[in-house]
């Protein structure tokens, strides 16, 4: 019932926030008094179970399982993008409404995924004056990624921008500073901007725009390396979006996709490039990885990680963003690709 009434309130408001946009921000919102405040979390599993029998189509990516997740706190969900500790027992989300939550992870003894921590921390976003943001076209966070030089990058869309948290540990709290992005990025269409976007191992930053239908098949995209950024174009196939990306070994990049043009036809799957093969004005035209079956829970997913760990397995997690809608939900998968079973 709470997350209908949410639901309700969004669609109500939503038309006026996007009509009148910045203009409609009151400046003398009440700020909270304790940032981030912990929430209860629950989690329970949903499709195929640890022991059935789960074919991907691909020989070596392996499904670890779908956590169903809930919070009774009226913020939780809208979740962007995500990141995984090195240890994989924590995780980091964003929100297009400006917030961001940190929760642990468990597993079963076998690695299947089994629930999370009882208590989570959620937080909003602050602007680089250190206030709050009152209404979302404002905290549009779609994108979010390890810095360069330590802590963490948000980036957003509307207002396109990226900004960066000096922090550690996965927090996003506090007063964040301002990014230097492309300035091609404040060109972008109001609801396609950044959503992709990476640290390479090498320390080179990625980020890829969603795009849209009317600027063609090809998203902007820009890579910073030696505090220069280079400017390439994503080549989008199929309808569908690039709306995150991680690392996957030998210098490859994992691609997120979803398509969605109505009833019936969301679909949700990964591509990938390798970064050697980014050049100035060129396109990059990822391979296909695999798409999500029917067989699994299927849902808006916008958010990828991936920890690779010293035996050569790489964890695959993506997160769902179920638009405050009753008929979506916030679901957490995940997938391990083994490189020594071959396709």
């Amino acid at each position: 019932m709470i997350k209908i009434i949410i639901f309700i309130l969004i669609l109500c408001f939503t038309p006026i926030t996007l009509l009148f946009g910045p203009s409609t921000m009151n400046v003398d919102a009440k700020q909270p008094t304790t940032n981030p405040i912990t929430v209860k979390l629950t989690a329970s599993q949903v499709g195929p179970l640890e022991n059935d029998n789960v074919d991907l189509g691909v020989s070596n990516i392996k499904y670890l399982g779908t956590l169903l997740l809930y919070s009774p706190h009226p913020a939780f969900g809208g979740f962007s993008d995500l990141l995984i500790s090195n240890d994989r027992k924590s995780l980091l989300a964003v929100t297009d409404m400006g917030f961001w939550m940190k929760a642990d992870i468990k597993y079963s003894p076998s690695g299947f995924l089994r629930t999370v921590s009882e208590k989570a921390q959620l937080g909003q976003l602050c602007d680089t004056n250190g206030n709050t943001y009152s209404i979302k076209y404002n905290a549009d966070a779609e994108g979010l990624s390890r810095a360069p030089g330590g802590g963490y990058l948000v980036s957003f869309e509307r207002i396109h921008r990226i900004n960066l948290f000096k922090n550690k540990n996965l927090s996003l709290a506090g007063k964040p500073t301002n990014f230097t992005a492309p300035k091609k990025i404040k060109d972008l269409p109001d609801n396609s901007g950044i959503e992709s976007m990476l640290l390479l191992p090498n320390k080179d930053l990625l980020i890829i725009s969603e795009g849209d239908s009317k600027s063609g098949p090809l998203s902007y995209a820009s890579i910073l390396k030696k505090k220069k950024w280079t400017e390439y174009m994503y080549q989008r196939s199929q309808d569908y979006r690039p709306t995150s990306a991680a690392n996957l070994p030998a210098n490859e990049v994992l691609i997120l996709e979803r398509r969605y043009k109505g009833p019936g036809t969301l679909g949700i799957r990964f591509r990938k490039f390798n970064s050697n093969e980014i050049k100035a004005d060129q396109n990059v035209r990822p391979e296909l990885v695999f798409e999500l079956p029917s067989i699994l829970p299927l849902d808006n997913y916008e958010g990828v990680d991936t920890i690779t760990t010293e035996d050569g397995k790489t964890f695959i997690y993506i997160i769902s963003d179920d638009n405050f809608s009753p008929l979506q939900h916030t679901l957490l998968t995940l997938f391990e690709l083994n490189p020594d079973r071959q396709n």
